[in-house]
């Protein structure tokens, strides 16, 4: 039984700049690569309704600031930051990514609410371990490599959401299986389609919470959570 997610009919007027951002997002894809969605009408679905569908979980998870892995246009990071008032860190390596990300952010007045980080997760653990109550990530790697690299940032208590479309169960034995040996525990999940989505492709979002402090040396060297993941 899957639940059908409201996101898009009662969140996409929420707040205007959900609209501005994806306009700013198609408008760049023209000149450089940040989505393969160049549907204004696919990306209310594909990207704003697809990012707010897993709301719920981000109010769920302890009060505090918010980081989002690998944020690339900014999916799912600036829709929930712009609904859900958190103070949010975009993670983003790929250079251009976080430069058009940063542009967005200065000209929409959201500085000091919504802060680029234009590295590697791994680089930012260094600095600012333990500094999020929420870690999101959306079709970035799987589980064991999203959990280790989402651990050495959250809080103790925190949470960790994936946004997933239809992991396989050999995926979630293996997300569970690292979740263990960093501490983690798998606290939900909850199988949705998109309200809008005329394909109907099942989506699921995994909640894992941080119970202890891991015994393991993190973060490890960047690239080694998906070269050698730790299940």
């Amino acid at each position: 039984m899957f639940d059908k997610s409201a996101s898009n009919e009662e969140f996409c007027l929420t707040h205007p700049l959900l609209r501005t951002h994806l306009e700013a997002v198609l408008l760049h894809n023209q000149k450089k690569n940040l989505t393969s969605i160049t549907d204004y009408s696919a990306g209310e679905v594909l990207h704003i309704e697809d990012s707010l569908a897993v709301l719920p979980e981000i109010h769920e998870a302890p009060t505090g600031s918010m980081a989002d892995l690998g944020s690339g246009a900014g999916y799912p990071g600036i829709p929930l930051a712009l609904v859900s008032g958190r103070q949010t860190t975009l993670i983003e390596s790929n250079q251009k990514k976080a430069q058009f990300l940063e542009s967005f952010i200065s000209a929409n007045g959201l500085v000091g609410k919504i802060v680029v980080s234009p590295c590697r997760s791994e680089e930012l653990a260094l600095s600012q371990a333990e500094s999020f109550t929420v870690v999101t990530a959306r079709a970035v790697a799987e589980l064991p490599a999203l959990l280790e690299l989402a651990a050495p940032l959250l809080s103790l208590g925190g949470h960790f959401v994936a946004l997933k479309g239809r992991p396989s169960p050999e995926e979630l034995l293996r997300g569970c299986q690292a979740a263990e040996k960093l501490g983690m525990y798998q606290l939900k999940r909850r199988d949705y389609l998109l309200k809008n989505d005329t394909n109907n492709a099942q989506r699921c979002v995994l909640v894992y919470q941080k119970q202890n402090k891991t015994l393991l040396s993190l973060p490890r060297r960047p690239g080694k959570a998906t070269k050698r993941p730790l299940a």
